[in-house]
């Protein structure tokens, strides 16, 4: 799994400050809009609660969900499930998720995630014992199950399959252990780890990817950055330690297996879990990874394969839960209406992957993916006594789920010998506003980036509502505080400018808040005196 990154800062505190501004200056550069959108969050824990569902994998067609049900006297082993889910109330088909047992396995070699084809929906995974088993749902409790010809080895982990709909092919990326089975960082027996690329069509085809040698007890870079498909296509990238010590991204193209992997990020940023996702509306990809295993992510961006991620959006969720959040991770992509969203999540720091994980409270977020205007919304209710892990979307009939595992904390007892919850949060995309409550919805309006930025003493915020509504400018300073209040009046149509001068505050980073009846955006600006 992955180790938190500590980072230390070397710098006097006049460095660190003229550093500071640059970051921010920069950041402004990169971060031109966003919003913290107003959505009142309606999350529940669905299915059997006496049953213990871990790591749940939503179908990215056909509305299927697989996970294990680890056995909680061992935390290792328990069996497979296959189930449906009902695309119109998102609940489970059968309610407990008990609809197909394939095979017995372990938390190793579980199915990681489906497989798509030019036949619909599968998914790979081991035996307890290894054998590797290929199925194929044909309903929600039924499935047609084959054993791939392949020694029968406890030492394969992380399947995941290929996701090419449409074409007649199937392959599934996974490590290999060079001893015993386990995560690099919590088994020692090993000494190296490979990652193979196996020809489903013609098993005798098990090509060598990259060995990476044991560095425990820290993590090797293929379980920092786990080997994940950009689905649609025939590419997959993983982690890897790249020149300047850091967690960077390869890539590889599973038609051309023999050709050798090639760098697609590099900067000075380790990359947390990170995840390749193809825009199939026009063509762009991104490369999604929390960054330095804090709460703020980098999204990166290319155009073409072959060619390297540049960042191209920073993601930093405002959250009031969390005293001290870190590893925004999990991302999971989808699009809906053309839009590219990410759901992901963000746990209070506990020192290390494991304990922030699953021994610390956390929420859900949602997020756009290169939007003119970067909006997020908390999906998730806050729990202090909860651990929160893995969300899953499910597109669903013009309706958008988001699944994901929570766990009591108990520090007492390992981590997979407890009852893992399966919960289910609603999203914006699934209220429908009526034409009698248009008196609810949020005047439309842009806000532009306030210049000059930095500024010193003053400033011109720039605004346009569409709609006559109440309006609200706020300023807040970097921990929160409100500092002036520019407008709190009913505003008809029009584009505005206002004068915010900043002459009686000190030098720092501020935000400006712009609110139209309960959806706002915000922008920070820089003070330099």
């Amino acid at each position: 799994m992955k180790n938190k990154v500590n980072l230390t800062l070397n710098a006097t505190g006049h460095e660190r400050k003229n550093c500071m501004r640059l970051f921010t200056v920069f950041v402004l550069l990169i971060v031109t809009s966003q919003a913290f959108a107003q959505f009142t969050p309606n999350d529940q824990r669905i299915g059997d609660t006496t049953v213990n569902y871990v790591n749940p994998e939503i179908s990215p067609i056909g509305n299927y969900m697989i996970w294990i049900e680890i056995d909680t006297a061992n935390g290792v082993s328990g069996k497979v499930w296959q189930c449906g889910i009902d695309p119109n109330t998102g609940d489970l088909i059968p309610t407990n998720g008990k609809g197909f047992n394939p095979f017995y396995s372990n938390v190793y070699a579980r199915p990681a995630d489906w497989g798509v084809d030019s036949l619909g929906l599968y998914y790979v995974g081991a035996t307890f014992f290894g054998q590797i088993k290929f199925v194929r749902p044909t309903s929600p409790t039924t499935a047609t199950v084959t054993n791939i010809a392949m020694p029968v080895i406890n030492k394969r982990r992380v399947f995941y399959p290929s996701q090419l709909p449409g074409v007649n092919k199937r392959f599934v990326s996974y490590i290999l252990n060079d001893s015993i089975n386990g995560f690099s960082s919590t088994i020692p027996q090993n000494s190296y780890y490979q990652l193979r690329l196996l020809d489903l069509d013609n098993p005798a085809n098990d090509y060598l990817i990259e060995q990476q040698p044991s560095t425990y007890p820290a993590t090797i870079p293929m379980d920092v950055i786990v080997p994940r498909w950009i689905k649609g296509s025939s590419y997959l990238t993983f982690g890897y330690k790249g020149g300047n010590g850091k967690a960077q991204a390869k890539e590889f193209n599973a038609f051309a297996p023999t050709n050798p992997p090639i760098p697609v990020t590099n900067d000075l940023a380790n990359k947390v879990d990170g995840y390749p996702v193809l825009n199939k509306i026009n063509g762009n990809q991104y490369f999604m990874a929390g960054i330095n295993a804090s709460d703020t992510a980098y999204f990166y961006k290319r155009t073409a394969y072959g060619s390297l991620f540049v960042k191209n959006e920073v993601v930093v969720p405002q959250t009031v839960n969390l005293q001290n959040p870190a590893f925004n991770q999990s991302h999971e992509p989808f699009l809906f209406n053309n839009q590219l969203y990410s759901t992901f999540q963000i746990n209070n720091d506990g020192g290390n992957f494991f304990e922030t994980t699953f021994n610390q409270p956390g929420a859900i977020w949602l997020t756009t993916i290169d939007s003119s205007t970067q909006t997020m919304w908390l999906l998730s209710d806050f729990d202090s006594t909860l651990s929160i892990s893995e969300p899953e979307p499910l597109p669903g009939n013009n309706k958008i789920w988001v699944y994901y595992s929570a766990v009591k904390i108990d520090t007492a007892k390992p981590y997979l010998k407890r009852i893992f919850q399966l919960r289910r949060c609603e999203t914006p995309m699934n209220i429908v506003t009526s034409v009698e409550d248009e008196r609810e919805i949020p005047a439309q309006f842009t806000l532009s980036q306030n210049y000059p930025n930095p500024f010193n003493p003053s400033t011109i915020i720039k605004f346009e509502i569409e709609r006559k509504s109440l309006v609200t400018l706020k300023i807040y300073d970097i921990l929160g505080k409100e500092v002036a209040v520019l407008i709190n009046e009913e505003k008809y149509p029009g584009k505005y400018r206002v004068k915010f001068n900043a002459g009686r505050l000190a030098g720092g980073i501020y935000f400006y808040t712009l609110k139209t009846a309960g959806f706002y955006q915000t922008k920070k600006l820089v003070l330099l005196k």
